[in-house]
Parts: structure tokens; sequence; C-alpha cells
């Protein structure tokens, strides 16, 4: 019995060939829209295929992260610790091989595959870094942190290097915070690796600004929040000053990213304002009903006229 594709591509075939003897079309034309029907079927089939592959290598990380847990928290110490250090390098270099196999041309499910296996390459690598540091080394907390990032950093930004994706982009960046948040703890208290994760950022969004790190959204974005966090984990030194510098960042990204069109600047703005004022009201204004309400009444009032702004004709004003 012959398949529905089959049946289909017959059914087309003898309506086209009725067209031809109609003269509705000629035979170069038939030949053309058939020789279209087969190549549309062969790429149907080789999207389903990797789709297929696509969950497979899901649904293989998935079974790996699981046993990988639960041998953690079951049997962990008891591996001894060469045996620890193989196993997670093992599983670094698999997950690297794996990516390195799914070349920048490919479907893009096969493209989120390789991104999301080298996100597991990398956190293999800063699981071996961290086993080295405290179990070798034997190493202060700061120093671990250090390790870590240097070692995320590397690893991540070297597969960034070969090809740039996003996801090794903001991995490359999370090892750079946490290396400077490690070192600046080896010097100093909550508001040094504050300071540090600050700053970091605070380059990362000027690179972004100059598009040198591609693509420049991920840059904006992750060096915008790393801006925002440093300043939150300042507060266990500076209680005072920490909420009301957040809350001037995110005021400052909200204007500067409004005014240059840099949405993710906007928006990392407003989701720090939002977190931000109700700590600054709180903190200096506690168990003050107006200031809350104030600024709910400013906020409603904001939305009013943006609807309104909104629904107001352009008048002939081109949007950029």
């Amino acid at each position: 019995m012959s398949t529905p594709r089959k049946r289909r591509a017959g059914e087309l075939a003898d309506a086209l060939a009725r067209a031809v003897d109609a003269g509705i079309l000629d035979g170069a034309q038939a030949r053309a829209v058939l020789d279209a029907e087969h190549a549309r079927g062969a790429a149907s089939g080789g999207g389903r295929r990797v789709l297929v592959t696509e969950a497979l290598g899901y649904l293989g990380g998935l079974l790996a992260l699981s046993g990988a847990v639960m041998l953690a928290t079951q049997y962990w110490r008891e591996v001894p610790v060469a045996g620890r250090l193989g196993l997670l390098a093992a599983v670094a270099a698999v997950t690297w091989l794996v990516g390195i196999r799914i070349g920048d041309g490919s479907a893009p499910a096969l493209i989120r595959l390789r991104g999301a296996v080298w996100l597991a390459s990398s956190a293999a690598v800063a699981a071996l870094a961290e086993q080295v540091a405290r179990d070798v080394a034997h190493v202060g907390e700061p120093a671990v942190w250090l390790s870590v990032g240097a070692a995320v950093a590397g690893h991540a930004g070297l597969l960034w290097r070969l090809l740039d994706r996003p996801v090794q982009h903001l991995t490359c960046l999370a090892g750079l915070l946490m290396a400077a948040g490690g070192a600046a703890g080896l010097a100093g208290g909550e508001g040094a690796v504050g300071l540090a994760v600050a700053a970091v950022g605070a380059v990362w969004v000027a690179v972004g600004w100059m598009a040198v790190l591609p693509p420049p959204v991920p840059a904006l974005a992750g060096g915008g929040v790393a801006v925002l966090a440093g300043v939150g984990i300042t507060a266990g030194d500076w209680p005072d000053a920490a909420p009301v510098l957040g809350l001037a960042t995110a005021t400052v990204f909200v204007v500067v990213g409004t005014g240059t069109n840099r949405t993710a600047l906007t928006v990392v703005g407003l989701a720090g304002g939002f977190g931000y004022l109700p700590w600054t009201v709180g903190h200096f204004f506690a168990g003050s009903l107006g200031v809350p309400l104030a600024i709910l009444l400013c906020g409603i009032a904001l939305l009013a006229v943006t609807l309104a702004v909104l629904r107001r004709p352009s008048g002939g004003v081109s949007a950029r």
C-alpha cells in the first residue's frame, strides 16, 4: 500500500498533467511545481529528524544531570577525589565534543542544542574547578569563587570565541563576575565584592554599547543586571547607601536606554527600579503609609498618561 505522502504526490502529478493537457501550464512549469513540492517534503522530513535529534539531546542531558544529582546527594562524598575529578572532566569533555560536532550552519534546533550542551560543559568545568580548589588545594571560600569563575570564564570565553552565541557570552560574563567577586573577597568584605561585580558589569555595558562584544543586546542586559546586583551586594557593609545608589543606577539606565533606543538597557533599568524603589522607601520610610500610597498614585497617573499618548494619532510624525 502506498503512503499518504506518495498518494498526495501522485494526485498532484495527475492534476498537473491535466493542467498541461488543458493548456493552463506548460511542461516546464509543471516540472518546476513537482520539484518544489518534492524539495518541501524532503525538508519537512529532515526538519522532523532534526527536532527528534534535539529532543534526544535534551533528554540525554536531563538523564545525565538527574543521575549526577542523585550521585552527588547520596554517594558523592564516598567517591575518592580522583574519581570525582575524572567523572567531572569526562562530563565536560563529552558535552564539549557533542557541541563541537554541530556546525554554525546547522538547523536552528541543533544550534539551540549546542548552546545547551556547552552550557552543561561549562557547569561541569565549574564543578571540577570547585572540587580542585576545595579538596586538592584546600583554599578559602573567596579563592574558591575566584578559581571557579576563572575556569568558567576561560572555558565559556573559548567557546564564545569559536562560535559566537549569547549563551556562551552570558556564561563567560558570569564567570568573570564570580572571579571578580572572589578576588575582591580576598581583600575586603561585601562592599568590596559588590563594587567589583558592579565594576565588571559597567565595563560590560560600555563595551556592549560600543558593539565591541557581539551581540550587543546580551552585553547591555547582562552588564546592566550585574551592575544592579553588585550595588545590592554592598548593602551588607553600606545598608543606607546601597538602595539609594541602586535606585539611581536603575533610573540612569531607564533614561539613557530610552533616550538612545537601547531597549535592553531600558528593560533592565525598569526591572531594577521595581526592586530598588520599594527597598528604598521601606528602608527610609518604614511604617509611613503616605509615601508608598503616593508612589502608587504617581505610577497609576503615569500609566494613564502613557495610555493617552499611545491612543493619540501620530500627527504625521514618523516612528524611529
